[in-house]
């Protein structure tokens, strides 16, 4: 998830060709409830992709098929210890990221003549920071997400016996160079997402006080931006982005109703979006729209299973306390994915969706519990 996202579908197509010659994946999805309907979700749209010739939908399908296999091993194999080194090693990459967003800025600025450091977020795109991740609102996810993590970090350091402040310090440097480099990026929608993120992480993980401290705080910020304007991130454009983003949805609801069953397969939108007169972009910009516009209500009827066991799943985890500051994590980077997805389909990319399955799929750690439990 550290390198651009070609490089990144490469390597997992090669991990999985290996588990698959292993057996190793076959016996995960064996061993997985539920895992057959990822299986059949991807025929599904493999078929309708096919049938209206969205040639780019079967390239996806085959992403979506990858990332679910991933996520089925990972379930299987996945341990308290491996997931918070993982969770550790993100983070540390994450500042990797940053310094390539910084680089970059630098660059950006110099294409404006500007020598030396200024603080100006232009608004068109190939004006704002990326890093890896395609695009600035890509990247923007993608520190939702790490500073979510390093949240969850701190957290669990406040539920040890004694507080180490060494490591305390280094997820506060994380969080604080992460929200620097989203300044740089622009993005404006992933600061309420994040906000509240972070203010469920602290109800689910029994942060009570905190809690009602975060909600207060991001309601004097919501009130201090609506009077003053300017401080709001490319302000300038926001009547023509949200004039942008109804013409993209009025186009997209005009084609879920054509076609409310099956959809027309993954990145409808952009095999259909002349057809619509819609604006030129790969899809719906809009987590609740863009599922039934390329997956169709069968389609999402038929991935719906698997999701609903890795709820119950997760409920479990959480009935039991084996771990509330995990469950609450999982439960943050949804809220985040969901607020941001109201104006964005950022999740829908290989690497922002990558680290999401990471996290929500961790709840298997206790999967002997889990099991037990439900015997």
């Amino acid at each position: 998830m550290f390198l651009p996202f070609y490089i990144t579908l490469i390597i997992h197509a090669i991990e999985l060709i290996i588990l698959l010659k292993r057996g190793e994946l076959v016996e995960a999805y064996k061993k997985t409830k539920a895992s057959r309907f990822i299986l059949i979700f991807c025929a599904l749209l493999a078929i309708v992709s096919l049938f209206y010739q969205n040639y780019l939908g079967i390239l996806v399908t085959l992403g979506i098929l990858m990332l679910g296999s991933f996520t089925v091993y990972y379930r299987q194999h996945i341990s308290a210890e491996s997931f918070e080194f993982f969770m550790d090693t993100v983070l540390v990459l994450s500042v990797v990221a940053a310094l390539v967003a910084i680089i970059q800025y630098f660059i950006i600025l110099h294409r404006f003549n500007i020598d030396g450091f200024e603080l100006i977020i232009f608004n068109t795109p190939k004006n704002r920071v990326d890093s890896f991740y395609f695009n600035a609102n890509y990247y923007a996810m993608m520190i939702e997400f790490w500073v979510g993590i390093a949240f969850y970090k701190i957290l669990r350091l406040f539920q040890e016996e004694h507080l180490n402040y060494k490591k305390m310090g280094g997820y506060c440097i994380i969080i604080l160079i992460n929200l620097f480099t989203l300044v740089l990026s622009g993005c404006r929608t992933s600061w309420p997402a994040m906000l509240a993120g972070l203010a469920i992480m602290l109800l689910f993980a029994h942060f009570y006080k905190l809690f009602g401290l975060i909600v207060a705080g991001g309601v004097a910020s919501a009130g201090f931006l609506f009077t003053h304007k300017n401080y709001i991130p490319r302000a300038s454009n926001i009547t023509k982005y949200l004039g942008v983003r109804q013409k993209i949805w009025r186009a997209a609801i005009a084609s879920i109703k054509d076609h409310p069953l099956f959809g027309e397969g993954p990145l409808t939108y952009m095999h259909v979006w002349k057809q619509y007169n819609g604006h030129n972009t790969q899809h719906a910009h809009n987590i609740f729209l863009d599922p039934p516009l390329s997956f169709g209500i069968v389609g999402i009827l038929t991935i719906l299973p698997y999701f609903i066991s890795c709820i119950k799943r997760t409920y479990i985890t959480y009935k039991l306390h084996k771990n509330d500051t995990l469950v609450a994590l999982i439960i943050g980077l949804i809220v985040m994915t969901y607020i941001h997805g109201l104006l964005d389909y950022t999740i829908f990319f290989i690497q922002t969706s990558f680290t999401l399955f990471m996290v929500i799929s961790s709840f298997d750690i206790y999967r002997e519990d889990i099991d037990m439990y439900k015997k």
